[in-house]
């Protein structure tokens, strides 16, 4: 494979290196920020040897080429341009640039969240395996593995100890919020344990309104001594003060004690901060996404399931999915399960079978076929990316607008069935072990 040819012909429909504002690459897409996106000539790329896909998002232009492959071609772009790999921060903060504002606050929760999304998926893997111990009637049982045997049954109680990711949601967010907004993260733990510190009454009890608090004079304020259990927003909002906070008292605090000072105020302050204004403003935004939301899968039936999971996967075309992520948290943290995940799930899915269409349609043997089978497979496993931008919206809109249409029939069944989940950010075949019912 020639990879300098295939490097002259990108470069010769982007504009040229001229044009070239940064470059780098992931696992399977070379990313270029260019400095006049109206110089590129999607139909020309398109036709380069071993591209699945190109599209712009994110002020990026993204041309698909695969795992493995995408690293020679980079290799021989960057001789070919003469230019230095830049890293995907660099590439991200260029591309965020180019767009507007409600497209970079949603990036915003994209930075927070991806970094701690392993961790998600860690924990709801591992509930997954814990609610096949506890759940009554499997494997032609009576009951539970779990009320079987003494050793199971210990085992699945170690289970829910180790999966505390959620139990412990504000404080992962505050260290990965943070540091996304140029503060010391270590505040940001300390932050997150403030939020969950033990005598304070519980926010979930506190909601229920079977307990009344204790309340404490707070500068004059009568302020309700109660956590922010599952307060993704407040953990948000306290986090971007804070990092504001530390940055300001770096700059006033002499710097011989400056060790001193600036930890102790940063933290006074962002507590106060946290307690009086954000953690208040927070619970609103996230009681008022919620209710909304609520509405329309709850009272809206099936027809509002059918709305919200084909609107999904338009919001991932857009790069503002990640939204989302934080509603789900939430959920979680205060009911214990998540209606959307079963929804995203179907709209993923759907998504392949738009791919699995296009490769029935396409001729045999033919690139397009086997671009349409390699992209319908990451669907399996909760990525429809390359479906979408690498089949579903390359010739038409229509495959993308049929598979919308299947992810709302199968997200108002869901809907039907009552189907949910114990945890998030784990779709697909791997989502089916934290379904519920099981």
């Amino acid at each position: 494979m020639d990879y300098k040819k295939i490097s002259q012909e990108i470069l010769r429909n982007i504009g040229g290196r001229e044009n070239i504002e940064n470059a780098a690459h992931c696992v399977t897409r070379l990313r270029l920020v260019l400095k006049d996106t109206s110089k590129f000539n999607k139909e020309a790329l398109l036709k380069v040897e071993v591209t699945k896909g190109v599209f712009l998002n994110s002020g990026q232009l993204q041309i698909i080429f695969g795992s493995g492959v995408v690293n020679e071609v980079f290799d021989a772009f960057t001789k070919e341009a003469g230019i230095k790999e830049a890293s995907l921060n660099d590439i991200k903060s260029a591309g965020m640039k180019k767009e507007n504002l409600m497209k970079q606050g949603f990036k915003v929760f994209s930075d927070i969240f991806i970094p701690i999304v392993p961790a998600f998926v860690g924990a709801a893997m591992i509930l997954g395996v814990k609610s096949v111990l506890t759940t009554a009637g499997l494997f032609g049982m009576d009951g539970a593995l779990a009320d079987k045997y003494e050793v199971i049954a210990g085992f699945a109680t170690f289970l829910t100890v180790v999966a505390s990711t959620f139990a412990f949601l504000p404080l992962l967010v505050t260290y990965s919020a943070v540091k996304r907004f140029g503060g010391n993260p270590i505040f940001g733990i300390v932050l997150g344990c403030t939020m969950l510190y033990p005598t304070l009454m519980d926010a979930n009890v506190f909601a229920l309104g079977k307990e009344v608090p204790q309340y404490w004079n707070l500068l004059g304020f009568s302020i309700p001594a109660v956590g922010f259990q599952g307060g993704v927003f407040p953990a948000i909002l306290s986090s971007w003060f804070l990092a504001r906070a530390e940055k300001f008292y770096l700059k006033i605090v002499p710097q011989m004690v400056s060790f001193i000072f600036v930890p102790a105020l940063t933290l006074v302050s962002s507590g106060l901060a946290l307690f009086l204004v954000f953690g208040p403003i927070g619970n609103a935004l996230g009681t008022g996404l919620g209710t909304i939301i609520d509405f329309l899968y709850s009272s809206c039936g099936p027809f509002g399931a059918f709305i919200f999971a084909g609107a999904l996967q338009p919001l991932v075309v857009t790069g503002t999915q990640h939204a989302i992520q934080g509603i789900e948290a939430s959920l979680v943290a205060q009911t214990g399960f998540n209606y959307i995940q079963p929804l995203w799930s179907v709209s993923i899915i759907a998504q392949g079978g738009g791919a699995i269409g296009m490769y029935i349609l396409a001729k045999k043997k033919s690139k397009d076929r086997e671009i349409a089978m390699s992209s319908f497979i990451p669907t399996l496993f909760g990525i429809s990316e390359p479906a979408i931008f690498a089949v579903n919206l390359k010739d038409s809109s229509i495959p993308f607008l049929c598979s919308i249409l299947g992810a709302g029939l199968a997200g108002a069944y869901m809907k039907i069935f009552d189907v949910k989940a114990i945890g998030f950010a784990l779709t697909g075949l791997p989502g089916i072990t934290i379904s519920n019912p099981p």
